[in-house]
């Protein structure tokens, strides 16, 4: 009976993934039943997901100064991380010729990937080479290609092994993904940035250049950080994977064997709900991945680098705030869940606006302006983020195929949002970037 209760998704109450209604079910998850130490170390696994991603997000307003790409370079990095959705091809592509291998192999290789491109980008994120007659930062957007591989395949090869565990550590694990998004941002609020840039003569005097006052650590120190919370997520898997004093919070094999045999019993994902909610998704995350990464230097930059650092730090917390907010708050109805994101509309059509009509976007020069803007960005994120919450939550009645189709959704609509973004911003002249420094005057 205990055993079942753990393997049928529907009775196995999560606030924030499940349905259930039972106040005991209530005490199981939350009462000592649950191991601390167990809890602990899924969120550190979890952290190593998007953790290269969304570092390197927050560290765009040092490396749009730095970098030749300059205010375009967010729209190349959608492009190189929506290109390692070619992860989930491979993956497939090995499940079904290597049949043999398991899961965990390829989650050990995964954030062994993830790590060791963390640690080369570090040092070479600044190489460039030239293409098509100008200066491209490759290293940073190969090296950036292969940190993506872990947050891309992570949505399909890690949601299924956590099936091997009780359904309340799914919860923990999705905070610590959070994580992966709030910790880089606190860091990078620690680092601070260095303000706006002296122009200063060139050497022949013929240019005004930029000299950025340096921040607290630069980012090769950044990025060497995130290095180390990337080992500790690949050590924390280890533990979990291998140690033996959780065995008691595993699923038994023949459990999951029985489970994987009901998935042909589960309703079908061709239903119009279905479809419509995976539709959702795809806009979701085609918008988060996507469109906002890529106008965020244009909407926010005219303000300053300062409120540029804020609303980039700031909306990135948002994440990980709406994950702990589904974590201890029951799901909204889905009628008070599209109210929010038809409010949350005004401030995305504000955001569109200020980018569109950089260099000069409303209220620029003043306090208000630099309010409205990181406001503005704070809040779309978090709702668009608890959104994707509420859907991961709501496809777990598919079971694992309910979960692999979401998660294939996501990278889909991640996909097209960020190739669509990324010729926009750099084939149409949609978006400007000004020049740093005046021209001299004669």
């Amino acid at each position: 009976m205990t055993l079942q209760l753990r393997v049928d998704e529907d009775r196995e109450y999560s606030p924030c993934l499940g349905e259930g209604d039972s106040e005991a079910n209530r005490i199981k998850m939350f009462g000592v039943k649950r191991r601390i130490a167990l809890d602990v170390l899924m969120a550190c696994w979890g952290l190593g997901t998007w953790l290269g991603v969304n570092g390197l997000y927050v560290q765009l307003p040092l490396l749009v100064e730095r970098l030749p790409e300059g205010w375009a370079l967010p729209s190349s990095m959608t492009v190189a991380i929506a290109s390692a959705n070619v992860g989930l091809l491979l993956y497939a592509l090995l499940k079904r010729f290597v049949a043999r291998v398991p899961d965990t192999a390829y989650i050990y290789g995964l954030l062994s990937v993830g790590l060791t491109a963390l640690l080369l980008n570090s040092f070479l994120y600044t190489e460039t080479a030239p293409i098509g007659g100008s200066d491209r930062s490759i290293a940073f957007l190969t090296l950036t290609f292969f940190t993506g591989l872990v947050g891309c395949t992570s949505s399909v090869l890690f949601y299924p092994y956590l099936r091997h565990f009780r359904d309340i550590y799914l919860t923990t694990y999705l905070v610590g993904e959070g994580l992966s998004g709030f910790i880089p941002s606190i860091l990078a609020l620690v680092q601070g940035v260095g303000g706006e840039p002296d122009c200063v003569p060139s050497a022949d005097n013929s240019t005004l250049v930029p000299v950025y006052p340096p921040p607290r650590f630069d980012s090769t120190v950044f990025i060497l950080l995130l290095a180390v919370l990337a080992a500790l997520s690949l050590v924390s898997f280890a533990l979990v994977d291998r140690c033996s004093a959780f065995n008691a919070e595993r699923v038994a094999p023949s459990a999951v064997a029985k489970d994987d045999e009901a998935e042909t019993q589960r309703e079908s994902l061709l239903r119009p709900n279905w479809i419509g909610v995976m539709a959702m998704m795809a806009c979701l995350n085609a918008l988060m991945n996507g469109v906002l990464p890529s106008v965020q230097s244009y909407s926010c930059m005219p303000y300053g680098t300062q409120t540029y650092h804020l609303a980039v730090s700031l909306s990135t917390m948002a994440n990980p705030l709406a994950c702990l907010a589904g974590v201890w708050l029951r799901p909204v109805p889905s009628a008070a869940l599209a109210a929010a994101l038809a409010v949350t509309a005004v401030p995305f059509a504000y955001i569109l606006t200020t980018a569109l009509m950089s260099p000069a976007p409303p209220l620029l020069n003043t306090a208000g302006g630099d309010f409205l803007v990181i406001i503005s960005w704070v809040v779309v994120m978090g709702v668009v983020s608890y959104a994707r919450m509420w859907v991961y939550g709501w496809a777990r009645r598919g079971g694992a195929r309910g979960m692999r189709a979401c998660g294939a959704v996501t990278q889909a609509g991640s996909a097209a949002g960020s190739i669509t973004l990324f010729f926009i911003v750099n084939y149409t002249g949609a978006f400007t970037q000004p020049d740093v420094c005046p021209p001299v005057s004669i």
